[in-house]
């Protein structure tokens, strides 16, 4: 049987009763732990102070061996009587007080003590030099005198010599004694004179030691940092003899190290001499090169310990078993009441699978269950309310979409991705020869159909309607929910698409941007129409509006031609010069105006002219007016390529024509050669007119400005209307120079 498929009893039981007892032991095999641990450290660091505590006994001990020697050296460097008798006498009461001691002596350098060797030669406690060397001793068993003797080569006399300073000796072998000698040196005056001494019986240390006894099996041992055994429990030949190395063990080589440094510490190892695994500890004895040994077995020093973890492991048991026990029963209560409410759930779930929506669960259950039954009544309630709103959305999503269907909308759902992919077409697609499967399987995309020539402007409108949303969302997205719930943004756009059959038709596209709770943009939801016959209906109208304002240009320009062989006519009935004059002038200024709807006639767009055409044909015209051949008044004319709306060409071209009448007329005397020069250039979003002459230039008591010539008056006022400013120089004949923007009336 598989887990999924094990009762919800069974799985409660071992949920729980598991649970339980993986936590309980869990938490025991911790406590265990933190326990057992912290009391082994305990027990570690209790053997540690009592092998501390042994070794300071025993340093003390070999503390007051040295103080002997060393108070002697410090007596012997202040002492100036030079009688041997009196030393010998002292060093005799030395020993004889402290039964510990094998001997007690000193030794000079030769005539270092009275200068008198020669006096003593073999004399008691003399050698044959002389020397003042007396060893009282009781080697053989009473106390004795005798001569040092292997003083030129033994550390004890030797070290001190070298060092100048308290030593302590390895064991070694002196007349059959195995002894420890404690030495000080005699100095006076920075000069080595000799030595002060005693010897301690290795059979002393080990005396004092092996009387150490911890717990049932432990002992204690003196070892020096050069491993040989001062002490020893059983055997006791090997002591000065043996070495700790002859153990033979890789732990006690680490402890020999140890102890060679003066350091302290402790191995785990099976102890040579009772067999036993043990905790062996050592630490450093100040006063002389020895180390404090201290082992101990580990079962022994552990024994309160493994008890005490003894103790814990019944009482954990006697908990989880309990705590087991208790979780199955805990299971078991949990357990009544779901099965109530599982059996009230399976009852309504069949009667809900046979559509009674209204069967209700009992709620008649334990208190801290009956929010599942109540809330399962209340899915149930909502689920049935549910039900019926939807059979009514649905039955109103029919009707709508068979009265789409029937329209010529089409409604779609594009994603934002490249081409705008199609996820919900309406079926009236089939307008435009497509099918819905074609764009919702991914066969065909949206832009797949759009004109190639208006997918381009289709794709940047777009990017720049999601971009102000992305904008806007990102300005105020410490409040996000605003964002997300403004009203939404709508694209609407005219452009072509391509139908199956390959035909072109123009659409009108409504769109708003779906975006999800974030304010992120998901789709595109909007529909299209067909709008093709009103576009034709448009440009027709387009092509009559464009055709009628052409003829009225084309007779207004007629007219002003007329209006002017009428001026020319008129003025062949007068001989006043300034009558004639007059009449010149002014059919000068209507040839002007309709030079100009001449080139609105010919223009495309009814709004502009090409103001170059225009200024070449006027000077053309005022030349063969004031009949000056071409020979005599040189032409200049340098405009760029310029369009200019009709509200500035119109002002500007009688602008032109009334500077270049003036240079005309008063420029130059009759038969004189001159140019006029006419220049319009645009420079930092502005025009600059230049109309001049090289001629003998313009009078200087007249204010060009406040001038009683109708030219000038009216060259002001245009100036004013088309908003310029005017200037003139007079240097080199006759400049105006005349500073305007385009006028845009719309």
């Amino acid at each position: 049987m598989k887990w999924d498929d094990a009762p919800l009893k069974l799985k409660m039981i071992l949920y729980i009763a598991v649970a339980v007892t993986f936590i309980m032991a869990s938490s025991t095999a911790v406590i265990i732990s933190v326990v057992t641990s912290q009391k082994i450290d305990i027990e570690y660091q209790r053997s540690v102070d009592i092998s501390q505590n042994y070794a300071n006994q025993f340093n003390a001990d070999m503390r007051e061996n040295m103080a002997i020697p060393n108070t002697l050296a410090r007596s012997l460097e202040n002492y100036e009587s030079g009688n041997r008798t009196e030393i010998n006498n002292i060093l005799k009461n030395v020993i004889e007080t402290n039964p510990g001691l094998i001997g007690v002596y000193v030794g000079y350098e030769p005539d270092a003590f009275d200068g008198r060797d020669s006096e003593y030669i073999n004399a008691e406690g003399h050698d044959e030099t002389g020397r003042f060397i007396p060893f009282w001793n009781r080697i053989g068993g009473d106390v004795d005198v005798e001569p040092l003797v292997d003083y030129d080569v033994e550390d004890y006399y030797q070290l001190p010599k070298q060092l100048k300073s308290d030593i302590v000796t390895e064991p070694y072998l002196y007349q059959g004694a195995l002894i420890v000698s404690f030495v000080s040196p005699i100095i006076i005056d920075d000069e080595f004179k000799g030595i002060a001494g005693v010897d301690v019986s290795l059979d002393y240390i080990d005396e004092s030691v092996c009387n150490i006894q911890i717990l049932d099996n432990g002992y204690a041992m003196v070892a020096s940092d050069g491993g040989i055994l001062l002490s020893h429990p059983q055997d006791k030949e090997n002591i000065g003899h043996m070495t700790l190395d002859e153990f033979h063990l890789d732990p006690i080589f680490t402890m020999m190290d140890d102890i060679g440094h003066g350091k302290a510490g402790h191995i785990e190892a099976i102890d040579p001499i009772t067999g036993k695994n043990s905790i062996i500890f050592y630490e450093p004895v100040e006063v002389g090169n020895f180390s404090f040994i201290l082992s101990i077995p580990k079962d022994e020093m552990l024994a309160d310990v493994m008890a005490l973890r003894d103790k814990l492991i019944v009482i954990s048991a006697l908990a989880i078993v309990f705590m087991g026990t208790m979780g199955y029963m805990i299971a078991l209560s949990i357990n009544r009441p779901i099965n109530e409410i599982v059996n009230s759930f399976k009852r309504v779930s069949s009667e809900v699978s046979r559509g009674k929506l209204g069967s209700r669960a009992d709620t008649d259950v334990a208190v801290d269950f009956k929010e599942i039954p109540v809330g399962l009544n209340e899915i149930l309630t909502t689920l049935e309310n549910y039900s019926a709103e939807l059979k009514k959305s649905n039955e109103t999503m029919q009707e709508m979409r068979v009265v789409i269907n029937s329209s010529q909308v089409v409604v779609f759902l594009w994603k934002i991705e490249k081409k705008w992919p199609v996820e919900v077409v309406s079926e009236n697609i089939t307008q435009f020869g497509y099918t819905v499967e074609e764009f919702t399987s991914g066969k065909l995309l949206y832009g797949d159909i759009i004109h190639p020539d208006d997918i381009e402007r289709v794709e940047k409108d777009i990017d720049q309607l999601i971009s102000d949303h992305i904008t806007t969302c990102n300005f105020d997205r410490n409040y996000r929910n605003r964002c997300s719930s403004k009203r939404p943004k709508y694209f609407t756009s005219e452009y072509r698409i391509i139908t199956k059959e390959g035909d072109i038709r123009w659409v009108d596209e409504r769109t708003l941007l779906r975006t999800d709770g974030q304010g992120n943009v998901t789709h595109l939801q909007g529909i299209i129409l067909d709008i093709t016959d009103r576009k034709k209906a448009e440009d027709a109208l387009l092509n009559i509006e464009t055709i009628r304002k052409k003829e009225i240009h084309h007779r207004v320009k007629n007219n002003l031609q007329v209006i002017s062989s009428m001026l020319f006519l008129e003025a062949e009935h007068f001989t006043d010069p300034d009558v004639v004059e007059a009449f010149k002038n002014s059919q000068n200024r209507v040839r002007s105006m309709a030079l100009i709807h001449e080139e609105i006639y010919k223009s495309e767009d009814m709004k502009s002219i090409d103001f170059t055409d225009y200024i070449n044909k006027l000077a053309v015209y005022l030349l063969e007016a004031y009949n000056i051949g071409k020979e005599k008044i040189r032409l200049n004319v340098d405009v760029e390529n310029v369009y200019l709306s009709i509200d500035t060409s119109i002002p500007l071209g009688m602008i032109v024509s009334e500077l270049v009448s003036n240079s005309l007329k008063h420029a130059f005397d009759e038969g004189d050669d001159g140019e006029i020069t006419i220049i319009l250039k645009s420079e930092d979003n502005e025009f600059i007119l230049i109309v001049g002459d090289n001629g003998k230039g313009f009078p200087l008591n007249i204010n060009f400005k406040e001038s009683d010539s109708l030219g000038l008056q009216l060259v002001n006022t245009l100036v004013d209307q088309i908003d310029g400013t005017i200037e003139m120089n007079t240097e080199h004949g006759t400049e105006f120079r005349i500073i305007f923007k385009e006028i845009d009336r719309t």
